[in-house]
């Protein structure tokens, strides 16, 4: 085994940024084929691909440059937790002035996981050189400055690596079984919502959910109209797959939609898989794969409608429904809006969740 150095980024390693082509010229963007990276890139770990292009003209015309493949690059800014975080590039790409990429000077450290598995490690102390989790960003001074210990030796260099890679193979098969456990729990809840709402349907008369609940669909912006950056002005647009991570954060002009949602309102993912998905927790504007609905509160309150969209009942009655309708390959809004609800006194509702609430933490252990 080699031994340990002591250094730091700025000695061991050149660091380059890149830039942004005007937007007011779409000829630096039109036909694109260079790969051009903004900040919420990096949330892909290893990037193999990207959402934005730019052309040789853009590429001239800015202070972007083609970076090599196989570094690492490094956030100095973005939105959440993005700042501080790495990725590894996989392939020739440009960039944004809010990623950097870290190119190693000599053959000191020629496996780049290391260096990934290394800057992770440091991820908390690299956010705390810009201010923590305030709105400040790195620069390349601070990303210079960070200290970096390693073996001089390749070899050992790449045991680690090996090593850490197992481990965090544990890790995934680990999340894998936890998965499994949580689809266990979520079919246990659907038992428990089933006997519920079985028995309100016995004891109260119902009617089609139309009649007080509107399901209002969400628009699609062009992908030429969203950011990878939150900026004054714009909001978060809302996707199926944002109810489960943040890792895609989008964002359009808030002036260009109508279709919104905050965290209480009760939202219904069109497709799938799985189809009529019962989502809520998010605000922001919501894309077409998404209906919002919207109960007559006088009659319905919001979280009744939201265990009811739930029960196993409806579940399969709309899930089979839509499977079978030709061309249909989402939820049947027609199906959906016929469907009937037993609607109890206002007070019997806000019980019926109550006893739900209390169930859950039960259900989760």
């Amino acid at each position: 085994m080699g031994k340990w150095i002591e250094s730091n980024i700025g000695k061991e390693f050149d660091l380059r940024t890149g830039g942004t082509p005007s937007k007011s010229k779409p000829e630096y963007y039109k036909n694109g084929n260079i790969p051009w990276l903004v900040s919420g890139d990096i949330n892909r770990i290893e990037i193999t691909e990207c959402d934005n292009y730019i052309n040789e003209l853009g590429l001239n015309n800015s202070n972007a440059r083609i970076l090599p493949s196989n570094i690492i690059m490094i956030a100095l800014n973005g939105q959440g937790k993005t700042k501080g975080s790495v990725a590894m590039l996989k392939i020739e790409a440009a960039c944004n002035q809010s990623l950097v990429g870290i190119i190693p000077k000599n053959r000191k450290v020629q496996c780049p996981k290391f260096l990934f598995y290394y800057l992770q490690s440091q991820y908390l102390k690299i956010r705390k050189l810009a201010g923590g989790d305030d709105r400040r960003g790195l620069n390349m001074g601070l990303i210079r400055s960070i200290k970096f210990r390693f073996p001089d030796d390749l070899p050992e260099q790449q045991r680690i690596v090996a090593k850490l890679d197992g481990l965090f193979a544990k890790i995934d098969k680990a999340i894998g079984l936890l998965e499994e456990n949580i689809s266990h729990t979520q079919a246990l809840m659907g038992s428990v919502l089933d006997g519920i709402f079985d028995k309100v349907y016995n004891d109260h008369k119902s009617v089609p959910l139309l009649k007080h609940v509107d399901f209002i669909g969400g628009s699609q912006p062009p992908k030429s109209n969203f950011s990878y950056e939150l900026k004054e002005g714009y909001i978060r647009l809302i996707q199926i797959r944002d109810y489960k991570s943040d890792r895609h954060l989008v964002y359009i002009k808030e002036d260009s939609t109508k279709k919104f949602c905050d965290e209480q309102d009760v939202m219904i993912g069109r497709y799938g898989p799985p189809v009529f998905q019962i989502l809520r927790g998010l605000k922001g504007a919501y894309n077409v794969a998404l209906m919002k609905a919207i109960p007559d509160e006088k009659v319905i309150i919001k979280d009744y409608l939201y265990y009811f969209l739930m029960n196993g009942r409806i579940q399969n009655y709309i899930i089979s429904i839509s499977q079978r309708a030709a061309g249909q390959s989402g939820v049947n809004k027609k199906a959906l809006e016929a469907y009937e609800i037993a609607i109890p006194s206002l007070k019997e509702q806000q019980k019926i969740v109550d006893t739900i609430k209390a169930a859950i933490p039960k259900i989760d252990r």
